[in-house]
């Protein structure tokens, strides 16, 4: 059984269900997070293995488990390796790039569809055939032997999911907890005294032994003595440490006390007016680029070039965070983003090399979304209390998802492509005004 290319198209609307799923389950993923390690949470790839069967038999089953299934399974799974990172970086790395690694983390998140995009393209349409059905400006493909191959492309994504999940959660664990290493630590003090008695019992033996020994166990009783010399006064960098981590504890905010701050609903209505901008030009940049080039394998190439952009910018906009400002950063996204889909309709003049130039200065500009939010919502709450605070913010897609579809689906055939671009170019000013006005406190500045 075949769907048909208006079930297609329905598809991918509904798909948005996905993006709702996940943010529903955002803020239990975060309290689980808290409960359970991470690698226990990151194995939620069944959803799309469950869709070869749903999508030969029934469409609403098909949106459940495509949409909500595996929805659900990427929210639980989106941010603990970015939560996980932040335990790890006060203590081990980089304390003072928060942006840096959160754009790290996320990156490859947004790099996925480098590979996948070619995969799905060499899987299903290896001959680049052209889309040959027309349903007023848009274009979608009928043909019987790229629709047969729907249901096995699930398996074929599933099984390259479930490989890079069980691989990557393995590797998950956050860093070990400080009070482990005080108990560990008069078991190691032990050990060393042990050592040393052993080391000054040979130093002083007769002295027929031979004379390299002993200046190698002199050399090693003079390190102990120093250790110990250096853990009785603790450098400045050890009472630095510290003092961090007391002001981060002091200064992090619950999330009953998030909730009445300013800068909370400014980072909130980002995401929301945000969303609506990355939801429409992620879903159908390919769409519109068919309505003038008719190269299907020329169009996954973009769509790999672009995910290098959306993987890529989110480690330089956490650069540009860490080194200027989370605000100018955040200004600066949100503006070139809003210039360029304003201005995006002037490709089909030009053709492919200025469609692929807009496509990847798009994904370039929305990365930053992914980043930038959650080093906002670090740098102005602190710490200890991130993972349900980021949740509360990530919730904004709840309304984002469907309001999309919306745009997508009704308003698009009635606007026109025109009319489009100046609306998410609307949206997208709303944020750059947002922007102006989010200010991090000073004191969680020392965070």
């Amino acid at each position: 059984m075949t769907m048909s290319a208006y079930q297609i198209e329905n598809l991918i609307h509904k798909t948005s269900l996905d993006t709702v799923g996940l943010n529903v389950s955002c803020l239990p993923k975060m309290v689980l997070l808290m409960i359970l390690p991470p690698r226990v949470l990151m194995q939620w790839h069944i959803g799309v293995l469950l869709t070869y069967f749903t999508v030969q038999h029934s469409f609403v089953l098909t949106v459940i488990t495509y949409g909500a299934v595996f929805g659900i399974g990427v929210g639980i799974a989106y941010a603990i390796p970015m939560a996980c990172a932040m335990k790890w970086r006060p203590r081990y790395w980089l304390p003072e790039r928060k942006g840096l690694v959160n754009g790290l983390v996320v990156a490859g998140f947004g790099g996925g569809a480098f590979i996948f995009d070619q995969v799905q393209t060499a899987f299903l349409n290896p001959d680049n055939k052209e889309a040959d059905v027309v349903s007023g400006s848009d274009k979608y493909f009928d043909q019987a032997d790229i629709l047969d191959k729907v249901p096995q492309s699930f398996l074929l994504l599933g099984g390259c999911y479930a490989s890079m999940q069980l691989i990557g959660s393995l590797l998950l664990v956050n860093p070990p907890d400080q009070s482990d290493d005080e108990e560990r630590k008069p078991l190691i003090e032990k050990d060393k005294k042990e050592e040393y008695t052993a080391n000054d019992e040979k130093l002083f033996s007769p002295i027929s032994q031979n004379t390299t020994d002993n200046m190698e166990h002199l050399g090693a009783t003079s390190e102990y003595l120093l250790n110990a010399s250096t853990e009785e006064n603790p450098s400045q960098n050890e009472l630095q440490n510290k003092d961090t981590k007391e002001q981060t504890e002091k200064w992090s905010l619950s999330p009953t006390q998030v909730l009445k701050t300013k800068s909370f609903y400014i980072l909130w209505f980002l995401y929301l007016f945000n969303g609506q901008g990355i939801q429409f030009v992620s879903t159908l940049y390919k769409a519109y680029g068919q309505t003038f080039i008719k190269d299907d394998h020329f169009l996954a190439i973009v769509g790999s070039l672009s995910a290098v952009c959306n993987g890529g910018g989110r480690i330089m906009w956490g650069i540009i965070a860490d080194k200027f400002s989370v605000r100018s950063a955040l200004m600066f996204s949100c503006g070139i983003f809003c210039i360029s889909v304003l201005t995006f309709e002037v490709t089909s003049l030009v053709g492919k090399s200025l469609y692929t130039i807009y496509v990847c200065i798009l994904f370039l500009s929305f990365s930053g979304n992914f980043v930038l939010l959650p080093t906002a919502t670090a740098r102005t709450f602190g710490q200890t209390y991130y993972e349900l605070n980021y949740g509360m913010v990530f919730t904004a897609s709840i309304i984002t998802s469907p309001v999309s579809a919306i745009l997508t689906s009704n308003l698009k055939s009635s606007l026109g492509w025109d009319n489009m671009f100046f609306l998410i170019a609307g949206f997208s000013f709303i944020s750059v005004c947002l922007s102006w006005f989010f200010k991090v406190e000073k004191r969680s500045e020392k965070l």
